[in-house]
């Protein structure tokens, strides 16, 4: 018979139907009674009934079935029968979910005397988590007939005994229970004894023997009788014992004991020789007839008699062995007294000890299911473990409660009595905590209490939960010119707090079409190749981004900035942009005879597309013959005189320049340079003979007009050197003066063999002086050369490109100087 809590209704498979046909009239009626009483008693779980012998194979129950899965189900979501016994006589067919018995049960060996016999069980299904009760009752069948431990029994009595004396006989036992158990004594035919069933207050029935007759020995001197023990089964079985009765004279009081039952509590825990209790009995006879000594019945189990002790003279009951309520809570054992007459009589008593369990069991914890990897991501309240716990002792001693520590981000649940679960209680972080060491305590409330502990290692698999993180906020790379394709200029990095795959990071450059011709990077470790050969004067920075992207699903990533500043090398020699070449030397200029020390013939300019030390130019004369006469400006590439050249007149005198950058190795360039001394009225004049000579007359207004060019001309050159002189002698006096150059606030820069002077203060409002007079001659000047860039440079570069006939000297910062 099975009950089946979601269709609540009774049903009967093929065995119960046979075992149930076994059971007629009465018995059967009770058996439905029985079954009715299941039905209305159980909620929530499932109850199968079966009997006990039946042959292995024999179904029980369709478990699938009352629980409305489908037997294909049952594989798939891990269906297990857990239970806390080492034997499993049970078993689920997993192809159909059919409960069937795997070994023959005999309800004797499983439960012993006990009136009611269940085993219980978990259904545990993993997949997803559920857990059911099971519970099978095994019910009894008449497979024991009562039995006595002697195979007979001699009674000596007097014949002085009159009739109605009572003389106990030896008790059976049945394993059995219920109807099937002890039920009834029958004596043989006999005319002088009649027998007398009783039944004491624990429930156990025992034989009394009756004298109906006086006995007379010497007519017969020994009865010969049967006792039959009966039980109650369909069909009834039996067991007999033989009763020698032996007619004796003399003595005919027999002891006895003040209580016919002795009911003693003793704690479990009791030390050996402790007095469990002391028997009274009293003989109303004299002299030796009514000396009492006590003994075990004769027919007492060997095993009461290996736990206690009666004392011989004093009827005083100790404990010789340890006891234990786990293993057997009642002892219930007879205790003769007996005279010492000459034919010794005996009274009996019974001793019920019953033992009181002391908290010595610890709790004990079953693991049922346990997940040892949960993902970090998992959501508070996933389950972690399911658990039963148990405690042999009884009453508060047995009731446990579980706990673990509450610095953990788990806790446990009670769904009912000794079963726990194992739930999440925060969010995991496997960056932060990898392994879980939960300790779970079950402590009980016996006082004190006791408590076992047992521990559990879950593990925070890694989800991708962390992007990518590069060791710099952002990176700036410094990369010569001139660098080999192909060379490594820069490892960016980055780090992901993952694992595996998703911490697996590759590198790639966001689109960036500016760059992609420049630099490539690879994938793997992050190093950054430049692709091809960088040129300062075409390129001075680069600007792209980094991305760093994990292997994870989703994945994640994050970007950087990258900034490659391109240094320049010295690698463009100086450019001559003036005097202009003319046939086949740089540079004709005619000077008179009569100039001073100090006169300008002209000005080299130059160039450098280098930038810093290697843009700035310096000029030299090479020694030559001839140079003696002329000299020029270090930094300003102005030639000049450097005494008179009176002695010179009709000369013609060649210079090479040579302009030099300031770079390692320095670099330069060749401008040779032809100077004629002559005076210009001389030419005229001499023109003019020739022109009378060779019979061409100029007109006369011609030649005023050619008078007043030359004139004009050289009022004007006069002034200009005179402009010009003044200029170098007011920088000379301010250099004396300040020891810099006479212009305050300003800056110097030095490219393409001119010098400009930026004005960085508020009174020329950062304006720009293009071929001054004042270069620098001090290192903190120096030092500013590279202090311009951006628009400042574009600013140079542009007017380097007006030429020399256009722009000779701008002076922006005339009127603050003055």
């Amino acid at each position: 018979m099975v009950w089946h809590p979601l269709r609540k209704q009774n049903y009967f498979d093929t065995e119960m139907a046979v075992s149930l046909d076994r059971l007629t009239g009465k018995w059967r009626t009770l058996y439905l009674v029985w079954v009715l009483w299941c039905f209305n008693s159980v909620r929530g779980h499932l109850k199968y009934s079966v009997f006990e012998e039946l042959a292995p194979g024999t179904t029980v129950g369709n478990i699938a079935k009352d629980l409305g899965l489908h037997p294909v189900q049952l594989n798939s979501r891990g269906l297990k029968l857990v239970s806390g016994d080492r034997k499993q006589p049970f078993q689920v067919n997993m192809s159909n979910g059919a409960l069937f018995i795997a070994e023959r049960v005999d309800r004797e060996q499983v439960c012993g005397q006990s009136s009611a016999c269940t085993l219980h069980y978990e259904l545990v299904i993993e997949n997803p988590l559920e857990m059911h009760r099971l519970e099978v009752e095994i019910l009894d069948v008449n497979d024991n007939a009562p039995y006595f431990i002697e195979k007979e029994d001699i009674l000596n009595i007097s014949e002085t005994a009159a009739p109605g004396t009572r003389f106990s006989l030896p008790r059976a036992l049945d394993l059995d229970t219920g109807v099937n158990s002890l039920q009834g004594y029958a004596l043989s035919p006999n005319s002088h004894f009649e027998l007398k069933t009783n039944t004491n207050s624990g429930g156990r029935k025992s034989a009394e023997l009756t004298l109906t007759h006086a006995l007379d020995r010497e007519i017969q001197p020994v009865h010969d009788l049967v006792v039959t023990a009966f039980d109650g089964g369909d069909p009834k079985t039996s067991g007999s014992i033989r009763i020698i009765v032996t007619v004796i004279d003399a003595n005919d009081n027999v002891p006895t004991f003040d209580r016919s039952v002795y009911h003693v509590r003793l704690l479990e825990d009791a030390p050996r020789g402790t007095t469990v209790i002391k028997l009274n009995a009293t003989d109303a006879d004299e002299g030796n007839n009514a000396e009492v000594r006590f003994s075990f019945d004769k027919h007492v189990h060997r095993s009461i008699a290996a736990v206690f002790r009666i004392d011989e003279t004093s009827g005083v009951i100790t404990l010789q062995s340890q006891v234990d309520f786990e293993s057997n809570r009642v002892y219930m054992f007879s205790v003769q007294a007996f005279d010492k007459g000459s034919l010794p009589m005996t009274g009996q008593c019974e001793v019920v000890v019953k033992i009181i369990d002391v908290n010595d069991n610890p709790p004990v914890i079953s693991i049922t299911s346990l997940s040892s990897s949960v993902p970090e991501d998992a959501k508070p309240g996933t389950v972690i473990a399911l658990l039963t716990v148990s405690d042999r002792d009884s009453g508060d001693n047995g009731q446990v409660v579980c706990s673990v520590p509450t610095t953990l981000p788990f806790q446990l649940l009670n769904p009912f009595n000794n079963h726990y679960s194992l739930i999440l209680k925060d969010w995991l972080d496997r960056e932060t905590a990898e392994e879980y060491n939960i300790s779970i305590t079950a402590t009980d409330g016996g006082s004190p209490p006791l408590s076992t502990s047992t521990a559990l290692t879950v593990r925070a698999s890694d989800v991708n939960d962390n992007i990518p993180v590069f060791s710099q906020a952002s990176y700036a790379v410094f990369v010569k010119e001139n660098n080999v394709p192909g060379t490594h200029i820069f490892t960016v990095s980055a780090i992901d707090a993952d694992l595996k795959e998703n911490g697996y990071l590759t590198y790639s450059l966001l689109a960036n079409t500016s760059v992609d011709s420049f630099v490539s990077i690879n994938s793997e470790n992050g190093k950054i190749y430049g692709l091809k050969s960088f040129d300062f004067e075409e390129t001075r920075r680069l600007q792209f981004q980094v991305q760093a992207k994990d292997s994870g699903v989703p994945s994640l990533s994050s970007k950087v900035s990258v900034e490659v500043f391109i240094l320049d090398q010295n690698d463009n020699a100086p450019s001559i942009l003036s005097p202009h070449p003319q046939k086949d030397y740089f540079g004709a200029h005619t000077i008179p005879p009569s100039v001073d020390r100090g006169h300008l013939v002209t000005k080299i300019r130059a160039f450098d597309r280098d930038s810093g030390y290697n843009a700035w130019l310096s000029y030299h004369i090479a020694q030559t013959k001839g140079t003696s006469f002329f000299k020029v400006g270090l930094y300003t590439g102005e030639v000049r005189t450097s005494r008179g050249v009176k002695e010179l007149e009709g000369s013609q005198q060649s210079l090479f320049v040579i302009v030099k950058d300031h770079g390692e190795p320095a670099l330069s360039s060749t401008v040779s340079l032809s100077i004629t001394v002559m005076d210009a009225t001389n030419d005229m004049h001499k023109q003019f003979k020739e022109n009378q000579e060779s019979g061409h007359s100029v007109p006369e207004v011609n030649l005023y007009l050619v008078i007043s060019i030359a004139f004009i001309s050289f009022v004007f050159l006069l002034t200009v050197i005179i402009f010009v002189a003044l200029r170098i002698h007011k920088a000379s006096a301010d250099k004396a003066e300040y020891g810099q150059p006479p212009c305050s606030n300003q800056s110097w820069f030095y490219t393409q063999s001119n010098s400009y002077k930026v004005c960085l203060g508020d009174p020329c409002n950062s304006v720009l002086l293009f071929n001054s007079a004042c270069p620098p001659q001090t290192d903190e000047s120096r030092g500013n050369m590279t202090s311009l860039e951006g628009k400042t440079q574009q600013s140079i570069d542009d007017l380097l490109m007006i030429g020399e006939n256009q722009v000779r000297e701008v002076f922006l910062c005339s009127a603050h100087e003055t």
